[in-house]
C-alpha cells in the first residue's frame, strides 16, 4: 500500500508544470525602450496604462536621437503621468548627424554641450535616470578607454550633485574582451561611475543563441560592482518580433547568470510576447516608510540639550543645540527626508543622519516627511517652542 502511494505521488509531482513556466518570477526591474516618436504616436495615457498593466518598472525614453534633435516635452509629460514607472532620459551621446556623424569622445566642446544642454536639464526636470547610449568609439578606439571612462565620471559627479537618487546608466556593447580595444568601453572602469551597465545582448543582430545572453552578463558581472541588466532584442532591426520560445530562453539565460533585471528593445511589444514577459515581475513597494522625530522628543521640556520635564501637547527647547533629528527607514531605502516649519521648507536630507539645523525662535508646527525609493510617503509632526 505504501509503495503504491509513493508511485502515485511521484507521478503527480512529475506531471506538475515547471515553476518558471507558470508562476510569475520576481526580479529587480523590468524595462522598456521607446522612441519619442513612437510615444507620441501611441499616446502617453495608452502607453502608461499598458506598461503598468504588464508590471514594467522602468522606461527608457529617447530624448536625444541620432539626428541630434532633442526635446524634453515628452519626458516631462511622462514623468507627470505615472508615479509607478521610473523614467530614464535615454541620450545618444557621441553620434550626431547634425555634426557629421561620429563625435570624438575627447571633444570638450561636445561633452559640455551634452552635459549643459541635455543632461543637466533632464535631471532638473525630474528624470529618475540618465541613460548614456552611443557612449563609445565606432570601432577605432585602439584600446584608449580614458575618454569614455572620464565622461562617465564627469556625468556621475554632475548628476549626483543635483539629485543623488537619479540613476546613471550606460548601454554598452556586448563583445566582452573586444569592447575596450574597439569601442573604448572598459566594463571595469565604467562600472565605477555608473549605477548600472546595460549590455545590448541582441541575439538577432549578432546571430547568437539565447545562451550567449547569459555569457555576456556573466562576463560583465565578474568584473564590476555596479548593477548589470541585459537588454533583450525583442524586435530586431528588420522589424521581426522575437518568438516566445527564444524570448523566454534569452530572459532565463540573463537572470540565471545574475542579471539584476531585464529590459526590452523596443516598444511596441507583441501580444504573444507579453505571455512570456508577464511571467517576470519586478518588486513593487507600496508600504510607506517608518519615520519619527527623535530629537527633540515630543511633549518634553529641554534646557541646553537636557530633557528635564514632560509637557502637555508642546515641546519646549531652551538654548542649544538648536537642531531637529529625524529617524526614517524603509526596506526599499529612503530617497529623502524633508523638514517643514509652518509649511515652509527648512531643508532636505538625502543621507543619514537626517539632521537639520533650526536657528529659529518662537512657536512652530514641525512636519518631517520621508519619501522612500518607490515614492511612498510618511510624516511625523510636533508642536515646538524654541527659545
Amino acid at each position: 500500500m505504501k509503495k503504491a502511494a509513493v508511485i502515485v505521488a511521484v507521478i503527480i509531482i512529475a506531471s506538475l508544470p515547471a515553476f518558471s513556466e507558470t508562476t510569475p518570477q520576481k526580479i529587480d526591474s523590468k524595462g522598456i525602450w521607446i522612441w519619442g516618436s513612437t510615444l507620441y504616436d501611441v499616446g502617453i495615457s495608452r502607453f502608461v496604462s499598458e506598461m503598468e498593466k504588464h508590471n514594467f518598472s522602468d522606461v527608457y525614453l529617447l530624448i536625444k536621437d541620432a539626428s541630434g534633435y532633442y526635446t524634453f516635452d515628452l519626458l516631462e509629460a511622462l514623468l507627470n503621468s505615472s508615479a509607478k514607472l521610473r523614467i530614464h532620459a535615454w541620450i545618444i551621446c557621441f553620434y550626431d548627424e547634425s555634426h557629421g556623424g561620429w563625435i570624438d569622445p575627447n571633444s570638450s566642446e561636445y561633452r559640455e554641450y551634452l552635459i549643459n544642454d541635455i543632461i543637466i536639464p533632464a535631471v532638473e526636470k525630474g528624470a529618475d535616470g540618465i541613460c548614456l547610449d552611443y557612449i563609445r568609439y565606432p570601432g577605432n578606439a585602439h584600446g584608449d578607454t580614458y575618454p569614455i571612462t572620464s565622461f562617465c565620471r564627469e556625468v556621475k559627479k554632475i548628476v549626483k550633485g543635483i539629485n543623488p537618487h537619479c540613476a546613471v546608466s550606460a548601454a554598452v556593447m556586448p563583445e566582452m574582451d573586444a569592447n575596450a580595444f574597439y569601442y573604448g568601453q572598459s566594463y571595469e572602469e565604467m562600472g565605477k561611475y555608473v549605477d548600472c551597465l546595460l549590455p545590448m545582448t541582441y541575439t538577432h543582430a549578432y546571430k547568437m543563441p539565447p545562451s550567449w545572453v547569459g555569457e555576456v552578463v556573466s562576463y560583465i558581472k565578474k568584473r564590476v560592482s555596479c548593477k548589470v541588466e541585459a537588454i533583450i532584442e525583442s524586435t530586431d532591426e528588420n522589424g521581426i518580433y522575437m518568438d516566445k520560445d527564444e524570448l523566454k530562453r534569452c530572459i532565463d539565460a540573463a537572470l540565471n547568470s545574475g542579471s539584476d533585471g531585464i529590459s526590452f528593445f523596443r516598444y511596441p511589444i507583441a501580444e504573444w510576447q507579453y505571455s512570456v514577459i508577464d511571467l517576470y515581475n519586478p518588486f513593487f513597494d507600496d508600504k510607506p516608510p517608518e519615520i519619527n522625530i527623535s530629537y527633540p522628543e515630543k511633549n518634553w521640556f529641554y534646557l541646553f540639550g537636557k530633557k528635564l520635564l514632560p509637557c502637555e501637547n508642546l515641546t519646549v527647547v531652551i538654548g542649544y543645540p538648536r537642531k531637529i533629528i529625524v529617524n526614517a527607514r524603509d526596506e526599499s531605502g529612503i530617497k529623502m527626508v524633508k523638514l517643514f516649519a509652518n509649511d515652509m521648507l527648512i531643508g532636505t536630507a538625502y543621507n543619514e543622519p537626517y539632521e537639520f539645523n533650526f536657528e529659529y525662535r518662537g512657536f512652530y508646527k514641525i512636519k518631517a516627511v520621508a519619501i522612500d525609493n518607490y515614492d511612498n510617503i510618511a510624516f511625523d509632526t510636533m508642536d515646538l517652542f524654541m527659545l
